[in-house]
C-alpha cells in the first residue's frame, strides 16, 4: 500500500470518530425518555439502518461478496450494542462512551499488536501511547459524568430499568416493584410482565422512577449497572473487527460491510426469538409472551432511531476502512477517541456537567488522549 492508503486510513478514522461520537445523542432525546425505549429496541433500529445502508457500498464499485465471518462480528456487536444503549441511558452519554471506549482500546490493541503481530516501531512505545489514550478516556469519562445527585434527578424523570428488569426478572426485582406487588392472590408472572402503560405515573408519558435495583439480593443503582454494561460493551465488543482478519480477500474492507450487516441482522433476530421464548416459558401463553415484548414506538422513535442507526452505520463503514489500512491494533484503537465528540455532546448540549473546573479537567484529559493518538501514529508501521 502506498502512503495515500495510510492517509485514507487516518482520514477514515477521523470520520468514524465523528460518527461514533454522535450516534448516541438521539438516545438522550426527550422523545426517547418519554417512551422509555428498551435497549434491544434501539439496537434493532441501529441494526436495521446498518443493513439498509450497507448495500450502498455497491454504488462505490464494490462487487457483492459474503462471508459467514460477518455473523461472528454480529455476535460481538449486537449484545455489546444493547449493553451500550443501556449504559448511555443509565450512566450518561459521556461516561458510558468513555468506559466502553477505553476497554475497546485495550482489547483491540491486544488483538492487533500481541496476537496478530501487527508492526509498530516499538511495542513499548505503542503500549505507552495506548496507556495515554486510556488515561485520557477515563479522565474524560470521569470529569464529564454527572454527579450522583444529578443522575438521580435524571432517573426521577425517566426510568431506564424496565427494559433490563423484564429480561432479568428471575435474578432481581426493582425496589419500587417489590413494594407495589405484594398481593398473594396475584399471578407473579402476569404482574411482572406488566403492560407498558403500567410503568408510568400518569398520562404525562414520564416513566415512574426506579433508582435502585435488587440483583440476587444485592441492592445496586442503575448508574452502576450502566457502568458495568459499558465495561461489557468494551470487553466483548472490542473484538467486532477481528473476524474480518479471517475473511477471504474479496470480503475484506468495503467488501465486509454487507457481510457484517447480514450477520448483525441474524444475531438481532435471534435475540428477539430468545427473548420471546423466555417470556413464553414464564407466561405459558403465546399471546401474553408476545404482549410482553417491548414496543418499537414507531411514531416516536423512527426519526431518532434512524438518525442513531445511520450515524452508527457511517462510523462502522469508516472504521472498517480504518482497520483495513491501519490494522486492528491502531485503526480500531484510534477511533475510540470518539469520546472526544460524545463528551462534547454530553457537556455542552445535554449539560450533563456544568462545573467549570470539571470541564477544564475534561479538556486536560482530552489532551492526554490526543497525545496518545499522535504518539500511536508515530509508532505505526504501514500495514503490508
Amino acid at each position: 500500500m502506498g502512503d495515500s492508503c495510510e492517509a485514507c486510513g487516518w482520514a477514515a478514522a477521523v470520520l468514524s470518530m465523528l460518527a461514533f461520537g454522535s450516534f448516541g445523542a438521539p438516545i438522550k432525546s426527550q422523545k426517547c425518555k418519554a417512551v422509555n425505549v428498551d435497549p434491544l429496541v434501539f439496537q434493532s433500529y441501529k441494526t436495521f439502518m446498518c443493513f439498509a445502508t450497507s448495500w450502498l457500498v455497491l454504488l462505490t464499485g464494490q462487487e457483492f461478496s459474503y462471508t459467514p465471518w460477518g455473523i461472528v462480528s454480529g455476535l460481538f456487536w449486537v449484545p455489546g450494542g444493547v449493553a451500550m444503549v443501556y449504559a448511555i441511558k443509565a450512566a450518561g452519554l459521556a461516561i458510558g462512551m468513555g468506559i466502553g471506549s477505553s476497554f475497546i482500546v485495550l482489547v483491540s490493541f491486544t488483538w492487533g499488536i500481541f496476537i496478530f503481530h501487527e508492526r509498530v516501531e516499538s511495542r513499548l512505545g505503542a503500549s505507552f501511547a495506548v496507556l495515554l489514550m486510556m488515561m485520557g478516556l477515563w479522565g474524560m469519562s470521569y470529569y464529564s459524568s454527572p454527579s450522583a445527585e444529578q443522575h438521580l434527578e435524571t432517573l426521577d424523570q425517566c426510568s431506564v430499568g424496565a427494559g433490563v428488569s423484564s429480561i432479568l426478572s428471575d435474578g432481581y426485582r426493582g425496589v419500587n416493584e417489590q413494594s407495589s406487588h405484594n398481593d398473594d392472590t396475584s399471578d407473579p408472572d402476569e404482574e411482572y410482565f406488566q403492560e407498558e402503560s403500567d410503568v408510568y405515573d400518569d398520562d404525562s408519558g414520564i416513566a415512574a422512577p426506579l433508582p435502585d435495583l435488587v440483583i440476587w439480593g444485592t441492592k445496586i443503582s442503575q448508574r452502576k449497572l450502566g457502568m458495568a454494561s459499558a465495561v461489557f460493551n468494551g470487553a466483548w465488543g472490542g473484538s467486532i473487527m477481528v473476524p474480518m482478519k479471517f475473511a477471504p480477500a474479496d470480503a475484506k474492507g468495503r467488501g465486509y460491510v454487507i457481510s457484517f450487516a447480514i450477520g448483525a441482522s441474524i444475531v438481532t433476530l435471534f435475540l428477539w426469538i430468545l427473548r420471546y421464548l423466555y417470556y413464553l416459558s414464564r407466561l405459558k401463553s403465546f399471546r401474553k409472551a408476545y404482549d410482553a415484548l417491548p414496543s418499537f414506538h414507531l411514531p416516536v422513535l423512527w426519526l431518532p432511531g434512524a438518525l442513531s442507526g445511520g450515524m452508527w452505520s457511517v462510523g462502522n463503514f469508516f472504521s472498517i476502512l480504518s482497520v483495513e489500512h491501519l490494522g486492528e491494533g491502531v485503526g480500531y484503537s484510534v477511533i475510540q477517541a470518539a469520546m472526544l465528540v460524545s463528551g462534547l455532546w454530553g457537556i455542552f448540549f445535554f449539560h450533563e456537567i456544568k462545573d467549570t473546573m470539571a470541564i477544564t479537567k475534561w479538556f486536560a484529559s482530552a489532551g492526554l488522549t490526543i497525545s496518545g493518538i499522535l504518539l500511536l501514529s508515530y509508532e505505526h508501521h504501514e500495514v503490508q
